[in-house]
């Protein structure tokens, strides 16, 4: 049964039908769904131009005539598009993707680069034929994303701190010729001698600084022959591949070389390596068993280095002292002059004499681990740059500790900042708690610095000298050995 409302016998929207009906009875019979169909497909214009304007990426057509125009009509700040059509290879790719879709292939993706004014682009174009023949290009901008995994990949694959291959991909590369028919391999393995007594005395940050330095010197050696990584905490590895053991060994002469030579300059970062290596002639390869030996020989020679490594340290401590410490020529003697002085009134024994020379050549040691900033300030130091400054006793504690011949003074280097009121530093203790060593040198260092030169202040007279010390007797040194001082100076 048909229902009363619906229009029966409809006539098409064609244009002969609209003239025979004549205006008034379309108006009347047409209008209203025309009018709403309008309506229904501006809304839909709009809702399709809002959401090409909110996604991220360029959008290009292809027309029946081959061209390639951007979908216009759209307010989209978008400076790819221009960029991309200003680089003549990008339009070939485009132009070649859509050449190559054939019919029945509705989609089409492809990534590529794109340079422009020396920036590099990574993009992915896809082509989608619509029903009308048209192809429409959506290219999107991969570069943030390609950037980030290129990124994430680096990290993975490098040593943060050196820059140089990882541990992973050392093994990575062992791993590929395991078991395959080789000649001419060799893994070369290459220690730091002395980081942890490095770490100990300076700190990390010039343990880290003498890393680099390793690093850039294998590096140089090694990175034109093969694979160079930073394996462990203080080893590296390189794996060369077609060699000859005389290349390999002229290769550690080298290295050798450029140490020596690092070292003249170095101060207190002198370097010390041991390595070793293996080398695989010909036959089916075993890395881990090449890598071991390499390893074993590298500790074969660390062990012959090891007696002499911290002895070597500390020489070096102690000439990068002399440059460093900002004190006057001289200062050394002086001070060991006065304090022999009073070590004899006091009736010191030899051994107590002995550890009293040391001192007064050794107490500042530590002072190779205080920046140069502070340590050559002309002025006062503020309340943190004073902080740092006090450090230098631990460092020089810790310095000592580590060297046979300054072993027995350690403990004195430590205390020798020490007051006899117990205002002093590290450990805050006080008159006889303090060692006798630590006592007269507190005096005789004072005395002498207050009677040169330095870079805050002038130098005092010998007369206003002591009377400072006097002045602090009994509060920053032990009044008795006050007493002894200004009959040794009354000359």
């Amino acid at each position: 049964m048909d229902k009363f409302y619906e229009k029966k016998d409809r006539k098409a929207f064609t244009r002969d039908a609209i003239i025979g009906l004549g205006e008034d009875s379309f108006r009347k019979n047409y209008y209203p769904e025309l009018q709403e169909k309008i309506i229904g497909l501006e809304r839909a214009v709009a809702s399709n131009r809002a959401l090409i304007a909110a996604i991220p990426d360029t959008l290009f057509t292809c027309g029946l005539d081959g061209e390639i125009h951007p979908i216009s009509d759209i307010e989209k700040e978008d400076p790819l598009s221009d960029l991309i059509f200003q680089d003549e290879e990008t339009m070939n790719i485009l132009k070649s993707m859509i050449s190559g879709m054939s019919e029945g292939i509705g989609f089409y993706t492809k990534e590529f680069e794109m340079s422009v004014d020396r920036s590099k682009y990574y993009l992915e174009a896809r082509c989608q034929k619509a029903e009308s023949g048209e192809i429409l290009i959506i290219i999107r901008n991969m570069t943030d994303r390609i950037l980030l995994e290129k990124k994430l990949r680096y990290l993975v694959e490098r040593d943060a701190l050196t820059g140089l291959q990882s541990r992973r991909s050392f093994e990575e590369k062992m791993e590929r010729y395991v078991n395959r028919y080789h000649e001419n391999l060799a893994i070369v393995s290459v220690d730091i001698n002395g980081l942890k007594f490095i770490n100990d005395t300076l700190g990390h940050y010039n343990g880290d600084l003498m890393i680099v330095e390793v690093a850039e010197i294998v590096m140089e050696i090694f990175g034109g022959y093969g694979l160079v990584a930073r394996i462990g905490g203080d080893e590296f590895g390189v794996f060369i591949e077609n060699t000859t053991e005389k290349e390999i060994e002229l290769l550690l002469q080298s290295m050798n070389t450029l140490v020596e030579e690092h070292n003249k300059t170095a101060g207190n970062r002198g370097l010390s390596l041991a390595f070793g290596y293996a080398f695989h002639k010909k036959g089916f390869v075993n890395t881990e068993f090449i890598f071991q030996e390499a390893d074993n020989n590298m500790y074969q020679n660390k062990l012959l280095k090891k007696e002499s490594i911290r002895s070597t340290f500390v020489k070096a401590f102690m000439k990068a002292l002399e440059v460093k410490d900002f004190v006057s020529e001289g200062h050394v003697s002086r001070m060991e002059h006065l304090a022999v002085l009073i070590g004899r009134e006091l009736k010191l024994h030899q051994d107590q004499m002995d550890r009293l020379v040391l001192l007064t050549k050794f107490h500042d040691i530590g002072k190779i681990g205080i920046p140069d900033a502070i340590l050559k300030k002309p002025a006062a130091l503020d309340e943190t740059e004073w902080k740092v400054m006090k450090t230098h006793t631990s460092i020089g504690e810790r310095i000592a500790l580590e060297a046979a011949e300054i072993r027995d003074i350690a403990h004195l280097i430590l205390k020798h900042h020490e007051r006899w009121d117990g205002h002093g530093y590290p450990l805050g203790i006080a008159g006889e708690e303090i060692p006798i060593e630590c006592r007269i040198l507190s005096i005789v260092d004072t005395y002498d610095a207050m009677t040169n030169d330095r870079p805050y202040r002038a130098a005092l007279s010998i007369d206003e000298s002591r009377k400072e010390i006097l002045k602090c007797s009994g509060t920053q040194f032990d009044p008795g050995l006050v007493n002894i001082f200004l009959e040794v100076t009354d000359q």
